[in-house]
């Protein structure tokens, strides 16, 4: 195995996590094996940290370290400050939060203060079988003993002068049985005394009606005398297994239960009793101490879990209940030193090893490195920075931005539409700022304006020399285009009809704004065969309440059909609008002639009778009652809604005469103006098509085409000269193959 890996690093991180006085390690035999002589329980060089280790105790002797090799076996070793190592015995060791070395097997417990150079030798059996240890302080045990049934008892045992003594701290009245104790912290009161921190709980009344309670206490460290309990007081709901805590001269807390689920910081000080919800931490809490007035918590490590998955360690300030802070990107074990700071295994985005924390100026944590494994970390995202919503009306890139711990890495960023699951994969570079990658998202989506919605972002880091777990980051974003009347692709953008003379139906589109100063197709697809059993087809914007543009097609027996879009480029199953209809000659849709927000409907008949269908905006019934609008519409042969172009109030329509002369009938919000003369030479055209904005300036555009090419007629906004020509890739080549284009 690499000595670089950081899967070596992390392999057993949590097979351990080291809290005040309790167990810290797997029952086992105190050296390591042969096995491991090349494993995780070695250091790579003199003077690393192996990188299984794991931080057990500290004090002025320097520290002691616990390790579980790929065999199981367990060895505690102790660190001094000259930066010698010798084992000890175990297989466990205990968080004494004093100058103390704490060692035992479960039943004989040994503390050893190497500046003294005296023992205290504690027989746990002395309380008779199934009595566990739950909590040291200094060279003293607390012991929970059993009673009858599920009842336990805490007893604090001492050796003094060689002088045993045992004092029962439990005080239960009338019907309270007791059935579980913890020491969850260690440390002095603001008069100096040493003070230890204990959860309990049980149950009040009968054993077939039982009550639950939980408890916790301050309960002072004395010597030679019986102690009394202090103070009591409620507390949530807590973990026997994993319950956590912290004492300081102004702060007790502990991780419980929240009413409402999940967990809680339970704090309380000189007036104050404060509940903080974490709800930003998976599983179980781990509230490894306080420095200051930062409380510094984490996940509980699972000890199944990969060299991938790591747990940041947390700084949040409780005076004032601020948000939290990352201090560590991981961490697996801490040690309370009787000065008040931790020493923790963890990592940072540069080092893996142990830290020490203490209160830095202006109260803020201090992360000090104190002993490295020499193992290169794999890739961290410390930042991201990617804007939760997007707004691409306009032809200008989206930035995005991640930073990473280190740049020699493969970065993948996927973007993902939800709802159609659609995908953008590509491949980042740094941005010219070591370990920063850049994204300028232009927009597109496999090649076409990106639809509206939410989106999901994964950015991968791998590192490229394969050393270390990939790092990864994830989130979300809304994207947000206009509404088109040609769109059928939710993407804001035009999207053209095209019917071939086989009488398949394809759509091309656009993208949402020019490329080259053209409107320019992004790509075409295939709506499907059988739309020649259509005499008109007419894109009429959306008439149906949906997110999209729809169609109206008339069949060759008089009925109008509606076709719903449905935001993906295809349509629902048509629904039959109504008969009667073969006696118009032209449709023409899409136009809001009052200014309403509804698509219209206009319609000429063989009498030359134009005729106007107000939208309803129901699928159901998508026009209302019909309205003639006047006579001598049946000189035109090319009716067009095309919008608003004149800038009034509502849709105008284009007509097209007999002599290839195109006439502008602007809207007054009611009816239609005075026509005014477009010009001549517009005969050439087979196909007149209101496309809605395909040039990316907010006023609806019209698109002819014919054998002699395809352009883009801008708009202006002005009545009297209304259009600028522009030149198209669209349908380049193609003048002849389409019949019908909408």
């Amino acid at each position: 195995m690499s000595g670089r890996r950081l899967a070596a690093a992390l392999l057993a991180l949590s097979t351990v996590t080291a809290v005040t006085g309790t167990l810290v390690t797997a029952p086992a035999v105190a050296a390591p094996t042969a096995a491991s002589a090349d494993g995780r329980c070695v250091p790579t060089a003199p003077g690393l940290l192996p990188a299984a280790a794991e931080i057990v105790s500290t004090g002025s002797f320097g520290y002691v370290t616990t390790c579980t090799d790929e065999n199981g076996a367990v060895a505690l070793e102790w660190h001094r400050n000259d930066g010698s190592v010798s084992p000890l015995g175990g297989p466990h060791g205990y968080d004494s939060v004093s100058d103390y070395i704490v060692t035992g097997d479960g039943s004989r417990i040994v503390a050893y203060h190497p500046t003294t150079s005296t023992y205290v030798n504690h027989s746990v059996g002395t309380f008779g079988f199934g009595a566990e240890v739950v909590g040291v302080a200094g060279s003293v045990l607390y012991v929970s003993v059993p009673t009858t049934g599920t009842g336990r008892e805490l007893w604090q045992l001492e050796n003094v002068n060689g002088v045993v003594r045992k004092t029962k701290l439990s005080n239960t009245y009338r019907d309270e049985t007791e059935t579980a104790h913890k020491v969850v912290a260690a440390g002095r009161g603001a008069d100096g005394r040493p003070v230890v921190l204990i959860l309990g709980k049980g149950f009040r009344g009968p054993v077939d009606r039982p009550t639950p309670y939980a408890w916790e206490a301050r309960v002072p460290v004395t010597t030679g005398t019986p102690i009394d309990q202090e103070w009591t007081g409620g507390a949530g709901n807590w973990d026997e297994a994993a319950a956590t805590g912290a004492f300081t001269p102004k702060y007790r807390a502990w991780i419980q239960g929240a009413t409402a689920g999940g967990h809680e910081l339970a704090v309380r000080a000189s007036g104050i009793a404060r509940s903080i919800p974490l709800g930003d931490i998976p599983g179980q809490p781990v509230l490894a101490g306080i420095v200051g007035d930062t409380a510094l918590y984490a996940a509980r490590r699972d000890p199944s879990a990969g060299p991938e998955v790591l747990t940041p360690l947390y700084a949040r300030n409780i005076a004032t209940g601020g948000a939290p802070a990352k201090l560590l990107v991981n961490y697996s074990s801490v040690a309370h030193s009787p000065d008040g700071s931790l020493l923790v295994r963890g990592a940072t985005t540069e080092s893996d090893g142990l830290f020490r924390i203490t209160e830095g100026p202006g109260g803020t944590p201090t992360v000090s490195p104190v002993a490295d494994t020499g193992r290169v970390l794999g890739v961290q995202v410390t930042e991201s920075k990617v804007p939760t919503a997007v707004d691409l009306e306009k032809p200008v890139t989206t930035a995005m931005e991640w930073a990473l711990s280190r740049g020699d890495a493969r970065v993948e960023l996927t973007l993902t539409h939800q709802r159609s699951g659609r995908k953008l994969v590509t491949r980042l570079t740094e941005s010219g700022v070591p370990a920063r990658f850049a994204f300028a998202w232009d927009g597109l989506l496999n090649g076409a304006s990106a639809p509206n919605g939410a989106y999901s972002w994964q950015l991968t880091a791998t590192p490229l020399d394969g050393v270390g777990a990939p790092g990864t980051a994830s989130g979300a974003f809304t994207v947000s285009r206009r509404a088109s009347l040609h769109d059928f692709t939710d993407n804001g953008s035009a999207d053209l009809l095209a019917r071939d003379s086989a009488g398949v139906l394809w759509s091309d589109d656009l993208f949402d704004w020019p490329v080259g100063g053209q409107a320019t197709p992004s790509k075409r697809t295939k709506v499907g065969p059988g739309w020649n059993t259509y005499r008109q087809i007419e894109a009429v914007g959306n008439i149906g309440g949906g997110t999209s543009g729809d169609l109206v097609a008339l069949d060759g027996t008089g009925v109008l059909w509606h076709y719903l879009g449905k935001g993906d480029g295809t349509f629902a199953t048509r629904y039959r609008i109504g008969a009667g209809w073969g006696g118009y000659t032209r449709l023409a849709g899409g136009s809001d002639l009052a200014a309403d927000g509804r698509a219209d409907l206009f319609a000429v008949d063989t009498a030359g009778y134009l005729w106007f269908y107000p939208g309803t905006g129901d699928a159901a019934k998508p026009y209302g009652t019909r309205v003639r609008m006047g006579g001598g519409w049946g000189a035109y042969n090319q009716l067009t809604a095309v919008g608003d172009i004149a800038g009034d109030k509502g849709g105008d329509l284009l007509a097209r005469d007999k002599d290839g002369v195109l006439w502008l009938y602007p809207s007054n919000g009611y009816s239609y103006s005075t026509r005014v003369r477009v010009g001549g030479g517009w005969g050439g055209f087979s196909q007149l098509v209101g496309a809605g904005d395909v040039t990316g300036d907010g006023r609806p555009d019209l698109v002819a085409y014919g054998a002699a090419g395809t352009y883009v007629y801008r708009s202006t906004g002005s009545a009297t000269a209304p259009f600028s020509r522009q030149t198209t890739p669209l349908y380049a080549g193609e003048g002849s193959r389409f019949n019908h284009i909408a």
